[in-house]
């Protein structure tokens, strides 16, 4: 169940955050009591009694402080009973309401205490999974430190931790686990934070250091090839277009590797300036990769480029889905130098994948293609230039510590022509208007997406893909082909259902967020997006991109299902903002930069880093430290003895960086 949540070892267990607290710690007299109120209440144990109820059978403890008496009922429970005895101190938080003419917390969060200290809980909640809730996940926790809290190290600099105002690493454990407070809780997350940034900053500039320092390579000279085909285009290049194209000349001929991110909005024409990348290899004597994240999207960049070029080059395609002969003779004819651009998932990028000479990678959605690949294709005796891209508008201060071995290109301008995304938030009362439009436009031959928050039904009332599905199906698109794709789903039927809906023979396609990457359909004009206040700004922008590729008007409907006036009002900011830059601002300021962290990391702890509650001043503050640290490894030479275990960590994670450092 552990291993369910990225749980294998105890370091995983300990960086199995909480992402919130209840703080129940102010107790309240039973004398007090409100009935609906949510309370601490605590007393010793005068009653421990199973009684019948209309769900069964009731165990009821019953606790006095001496005021009054309150009991703690837990239904088809009763092998608890065992847990409780008379004059035990026990302290539980719940809503209390006035049942049987007594108090009762029904279902309550307990604890047994010794001589009472006068203070309630503060309960850590935890992402929980089927069998393994979040007491059972905290209790499990608290063993581990008590057994194995002797064992941990300290990783940052002692001068760090002082300037910084941080906890130890022990403190950090013990005070976000088991917080005695709320300010410790917080000074914690803080602490547990900036570790996390600060690691991937070291790592990401001591690369970039690594790279500027590396041996020269050839210089292109050739742009013949990549010129004739900017002029074989029917359209004109954008200004954005040329800048990004004119900065990855200059690149190429500065006789240093290029490591360059390219960000563009969904449907700014980053696929153009990716072919004239490829080209410009093939035109002086290299090979060129270009990966996709998904296999369905390998596929379709094969036929762009394939399109594109009309024989400039010889272009292969590997993929998981070809057979074993296809498979060996791509291999062998990109061995032997008879590809000159090999499209595919990121595969090709494996030990026995062998390059007559590998000169270029492009890498479509750079959040898929960690840190550890780009350092290992970084250290290869004839390392590549790459080009990342990436279609997840990311504020220009935040990519700089994201992605800060990187240099940055931004096309932030549209192509001529294109039509925005009508865009419209409907109540839940409202949403078989968003269906109406959706049956319109399958009649007109065109395709539809719907976007749902969670696989399968849950207490949190938000509809499920399974059930939408099925609602549609046998409802609304009734006679309609509806199709349907989640990330729980086998990944051979996953990309059959896909690749269905990318040839047209699905006309609605009814999914979570695993279309958000990966499919590129110019027939489909329309997306509806359930419980759209569950996602952020940007994930509902990325999604609206799935609509609007081609020439027709299309439509994104977000239903909103909440009561929050506040998450309405931020919906409704995105009917009039279409810039994707704009839109990833805006999610910034009302969000923080925590979530841009749900981009994978290679890394970023497995944790959910966005838990922690990073702030812009934790970014900022974890960037200057590593980079004075880094500078200060550059500038003297060698390796202070201090730093080790900060190294051995930084070192675990993304590779051996310094290993790699000494030996250039």
């Amino acid at each position: 169940m552990l291993a369910a949540l990225g749980v294998k070892t105890v370091q995983d267990l300990l960086d199995f955050f909480p992402f919130r607290i209840d703080d129940f710690s102010r107790v309240q007299k039973l004398k007090d009591l409100r009935p609906g109120e949510k309370v601490t209440v605590a007393g010793r144990v005068v009653s421990v009694s199973i009684v019948p109820s209309i769900r069964g059978r009731a165990l009821r403890v019953g606790i006095s402080d001496g005021t009054g008496t309150c009991y703690l009922v837990w239904y088809n429970m009763v092998y608890m009973a065992k847990q409780f005895y008379r004059g035990q101190q026990l302290v539980a938080s719940g809503k209390v309401e006035w049942r049987r003419r007594s108090w009762e917390l029904a279902h309550p969060r307990w604890e047994q205490t010794g001589e009472f200290s006068g203070q309630g809980l503060i309960v850590p909640i935890y992402h929980a999974t089927a069998g393994l809730n979040s007491s059972m996940i905290s209790r499990i926790v608290r063993e581990a430190l008590d057994t194995y809290g002797h064992l941990i190290d300290e990783c940052l600099p002692e001068p760090i931790r002082r300037r910084q105002g941080l906890l130890s690493q022990k403190q950090a454990y013990v005070n976000i686990h088991c917080p005695r407070d709320t300010q410790m809780w917080e000074k914690a997350r803080r602490t547990l934070a900036f570790r996390e940034v600060f690691f991937l900053q070291f790592a990401l500039l001591l690369m970039k250091s690594q790279n500027e320092r590396a041996k020269p390579v050839a210089p292109y000279t050739d742009f013949s090839l990549p010129q004739a085909f900017i002029e074989s285009l029917p359209f004109k290049l954008t200004g954005a277009q040329q800048r990004t194209i004119d900065e990855i000349r200059e690149d190429l001929r500065s006789g240093r590797t290029m490591n360059r991110l390219l960000q563009g909005d969904v449907g700014s024409g980053k696929t153009v300036v990716a072919v004239w990348s490829l080209l410009a290899a093939v035109a002086n004597g290299y090979q060129a990769a270009f990966l996709a994240p998904t296999e369905v999207l390998a596929r379709q960049h094969y036929k762009t480029v394939v399109g594109f070029t009309r024989g400039m080059a010889r272009v292969g395609l590997l993929s998981g889905s070809q057979s074993a002969q296809e498979k060996r003779i791509t291999l062998e004819r990109l061995a032997e130098g008879l590809i000159d651009i090999l499209v595919g998932t990121h595969a090709m990028l494996e030990p026995d994948v062998r390059w007559a000479r590998l000169g270029l990678v492009v890498t479509d959605e750079q959040h898929r293609f960690g840190v550890r690949q780009r350092l290992r294709l970084s250290y290869e005796s004839n390392a590549p230039h790459m080009l990342v891209m990436s279609a997840t508008p990311i504020p220009r201060s935040l990519a700089i510590t994201l992605f800060g071995d990187l240099d940055l290109s931004v096309i932030d301008e549209l192509p001529q022509g294109r039509k925005r995304v009508y865009t419209k938030v409907f109540e839940e009362r409202s949403r078989h208007l968003a269906y109406e439009r959706v049956k319109k436009e399958v009649a007109m031959g065109h395709q539809a997406y719907v976007v749902c928050p969670v696989i399968r039904q849950s207490k949190s009332g938000r509809r499920s893909v399974e059930q939408v599905y099925e609602e549609l199906k046998t409802g609304y698109l009734r006679g309609v082909n509806v199709g349907l794709a989640h990330g729980d789903m086998p990944r051979e039927d996953l990309a059959k259902a896909m690749q269905e809906f990318v040839e047209g023979k699905v006309q609605v396609l009814v999914a979570t967020t695993v279309i958000e990457v990966g499919v590129d359909v110019e027939n489909a004009t329309c997306i509806v997006i359930e419980g759209a206040e569950s996602f952020g700004l940007a994930t509902l922008h990325q999604l609206r991109g799935r609509v609007g590729r081609g020439s027709k008007q299309s439509y994104c409907f977000m239903i909103f299902s909440g009561e929050s006036a506040e998450s309405a009002a931020r919906l409704k900011a995105l009917e009039n903002l279409h810039d994707g830059f704009s839109v990833a601002e805006l999610d910034l300021r009302q969000r923080g930069p925590g979530q841009f962290f749900g981009l994978k990391q290679h890394g970023v702890s497995e944790i959910n880093i966005q838990d922690l509650g990073v702030t812009q001043d934790i970014l900022y503050s974890a960037r200057q430290e590593a980079k004075a640290l880094v500078d200060a490894i550059e500038a003297s030479g060698q390796l202070p003895l201090e730093l080790s275990p900060l190294l051995s960590i930084v070192n675990a994670r993304f590779g051996n960086l310094l290993q790699h450092a000494r030996s250039r």
